[in-house]
């Protein structure tokens, strides 16, 4: 059987490492946008796009948990403590 403990830091440190792969990999892409012969103008584009891209998917994620935390709080009220 697996330990609940054991279940959480392994849940912990997957979240950790994944948000450490996700900046590590747009700092890569600013880098290489900055560093491309591509015109100013293209850049900034290329820029922003990855600047919504990013904002867009952090709020995606964002509202997934908020609804997450709500549902389980709701399911603490529902059942009686016994």
């Amino acid at each position: 059987m697996v330990e609940i403990g054991t279940v959480s830091q392994v849940s912990k440190l997957s979240i950790q490492l994944a948000a450490a792969f996700a900046v590590i990999g747009i700092a890569l892409m600013y880098l290489y946008i900055a560093v491309t012969d591509a015109s100013e103008p293209t850049k900034i584009l290329w820029s922003s796009a990855l600047s919504l891209g990013v904002a867009f998917t952090f709020l995606v994620i964002w509202t997934i948990a908020r609804d997450v935390i709500r549902e389980s709080e709701r399911e603490m009220k529902r059942k009686p403590i016994a």
